[in-house]
């Protein structure tokens, strides 16, 4: 049977799917974070190893004949996405021409339009604005990192938080931590000593950080004014994004996806207040994997 594996690789998670001919999902499974960030040996090293876990879980099920994988961080036609091609051939035993990499906006973009059909923001770990034009080339705005920008993303709400709560504590000590936002985060971090604090962002990655971005939903929800004005922005943040793109490519359909976006209504009615009357807004979830793998399934 024609098997074909699909791969979304986020900041938080890589997920791959296990498609057959018809479509049907037969296995899936979900790993560590693999990033196209190939900047590195230990990068290059992590890489292969996340790989390879994923390998051994994939041959359980089937071994797949060819490979879409959308990864983070990655750009196509630079030396990266060869390297991630190498990477895949060698560890699932699949010839390199069966393998298409990209970076995980392109998989994910077509999972809910058509070449050139509409526009995607998506707020993850990190956000960007995407648009494949029908010639398939990319125009992008935003994603460029957290320690550029990711306005709205999750690790953007996460930091904003942290930030507000820190200097609450610096003007009046025991009243940051106090507050409905201080809670739910320090329950997050699991403490509030500076050191704590300290190692857990710096100590971890911008994933771990990113779900933090949970802790300000939680707050929200008891209609804590600070963390709503946070998730408010931050839906501010993500229509940048698409008034960019609509600016640049004319008004298209627009689709809202990722956690970041679900984190509390108020980030959708904030998002949807900035963007242009009549905006047709999509916001339900596709499985970008599945897509990947279905994808995977008819190459010839």
């Amino acid at each position: 049977m024609s098997l074909g594996l699909g791969i979304d690789a986020g900041g938080t998670a890589t997920r791959w799917r296990l498609a057959d001919p018809g479509g049907a999902c037969i296995a899936q499974g979900m790993t560590e974070p693999l990033s196209g960030h190939l900047f590195s040996a230990a990068a290059e090293e992590r890489a292969k190893q996340i790989i390879g876990g994923m390998a051994q879980a994939v041959s359980k099920a089937g071994h797949p004949l060819s490979i879409v994988a959308g990864i983070t961080g990655l750009t196509r036609e630079t030396p990266a996405e060869a390297l991630m091609r190498s990477m895949l051939a060698e560890a699932f035993g699949v010839a390199g021409e069966r393998i298409f990499v990209a970076e995980d906006m392109w998989i994910a973009y077509l999972s809910y339009f058509a070449l050139g059909e509409g526009i995607l923001v998506y707020s993850g770990t990190g956000s960007i604005g995407y648009y494949l034009t029908p010639d398939k080339s990319v125009i992008r705005v935003g994603g460029r990192g957290n320690l550029i920008d990711d306005g709205g993303s999750g690790f953007w709400v996460a930091r904003e938080a942290l930030k507000t709560v820190l200097r609450k504590e610096e003007e009046s000590p025991g009243e940051g931590w106090s507050s409905p936002l201080g809670l739910t985060l320090s329950r997050g971090l699991g403490g509030t000593d500076w050191n704590l604090v300290r190692a857990f962002v710096y100590g971890g990655d911008r994933g771990k950080i990113g779900i933090l971005a949970r802790a300000v939903a939680e707050a929200a929800e008891t209609g804590d004014p600070v963390s709503l004005d946070i998730l408010r922005q931050a839906g501010e943040e993500l229509a940048r994004l698409a008034n960019s793109l609509i600016k640049r490519v004319g008004q298209r359909p627009v689709a809202l996806v990722g956690g970041g976006s679900r984190l509390h209504p108020v980030v959708f009615e904030a998002f949807r207040a900035e963007l242009p009357p009549g905006t047709d807004v999509v916001t339900n979830d596709v499985d970008a994997a599945l897509t990947a793998a279905r994808l995977a399934a008819t190459v010839d």
